[in-house]
């Protein structure tokens, strides 16, 4: 059972919650905490949600995301429980970071391989699963309560995005199955896969012209790069959220089976990695300090771009062989 008895007594004996998720995030940390937040107040709970980053521009529009707060809006708060997702080590909280290890019962739910879970009283890791979002349906089931309409668009989002609208190969039966759940109870898919895969800000829709002017071949034509420096999101008025999915543009070209976009950052260059089944640029991501998943990862590094650029296409030329 993915769920046992002292988790699910647990969540129902506790109350006054922070749910928190990592930094950076993206459509399955963001989707699952909101989901997760739902189905908390659907059992009456106290819920307050952070995080250590704004709520990307692209994904503003899902139920419940006015909620958010910024971590340190919350640092005072004494909570009676706190619930991270999608967070594989406790530096990936950022700023939510100390809330989190406050509070005297502790859950994390998450997927990804290795995920250290020595700081949570109740734990589920399950890298099988293609995101977060999946597990956090099974526990609306597992606690015998059906998705509204909102919690199916945020459920939607967690798990189309960190599947890649259900590209990847992580993608299994049960997804669908899930899937189902989510159009029965009301899922409106046209609008939602509308606006996380094919609507753009202006902003971003600059940005995109701007990274793929960069874009390189490399490794014989199975390799690409793009990147975009800190002046270029400032001329095009570009944010994090404004950049989500577009590493994906440079590996959707014929040929091509492993890619790599560079951003510039106050922290370093923050890189997105990305391949196709049977690679593992979780293992090139580890190499610099980094970490994520076989077919997306990343990681964050120093020096000048064409320093950078040079190290990962060398770290990528490697492994493709």
């Amino acid at each position: 059972m993915m769920y046992d008895k002292p988790l699910l007594s647990a969540l129902k004996n506790a109350d006054n919650f922070m749910l928190c998720a990592h930094i950076n995030p993206d459509g399955d940390a963001i989707g699952s905490m909101l989901a997760l937040g739902r189905l908390l107040r659907r059992m009456g709970k106290t819920v307050t949600m952070v995080l250590p980053n704004p709520v990307p521009n692209n994904l503003a529009w899902l139920p419940d995301a006015a909620l958010i707060q910024p971590a340190e809006a919350a640092q005072s708060v004494p909570f009676g429980a706190a619930f991270c997702v999608d967070v594989s080590e406790p530096k990936r909280m950022g700023g939510a970071w100390p809330i989190y290890e406050r509070a005297p019962l502790r859950f994390v739910v998450d997927h990804h391989p290795g995920a250290d879970v020595s700081y949570a009283h109740h734990a589920v890791i399950r890298p099988e699963a293609p995101a977060v979002g999946e597990l956090i349906f099974a526990l609306w089931e597992a606690l015998s309560l059906e998705p509204d309409r909102e919690a199916a668009a945020q459920l939607y989002a967690a798990i189309s995005t960190d599947t890649g609208n259900f590209c990847f190969d992580s993608v299994r039966a049960s997804t669908f199955a899930c899937m189902e759940k989510l159009m029965r109870v009301g899922l409106d898919l046209s609008e939602a896969s509308r606006r996380l895969f094919l609507v753009r800000s202006k902003a971003s829709a600059l940005a995109l012209g701007r990274a793929l002017s960069s874009l390189k071949f490399f490794a014989g034509g199975r390799a690409t790069c793009t990147h975009l420096t800190a002046r270029d999101k400032a001329e095009c008025q570009a944010e994090d959220g404004d950049l989500h999915g577009m590493v994906n543009q440079g590996l959707n070209i014929e040929g091509v089976r492993m890619t790599f976009m560079a951003d510039e950052t106050p922290e370093g260059w923050k890189i997105s990695l990305r391949a196709l089944p049977g690679l593992d640029v979780a293992a090139i991501a580890q190499q610099f300090g980094g970490g994520g998943h076989t077919l997306a990862a990343g990681c964050v590094l120093q020096g000048s771009y064409d320093t950078v650029e040079q190290r990962l296409m060398h770290a990528i030329e490697e492994a493709l062989g």
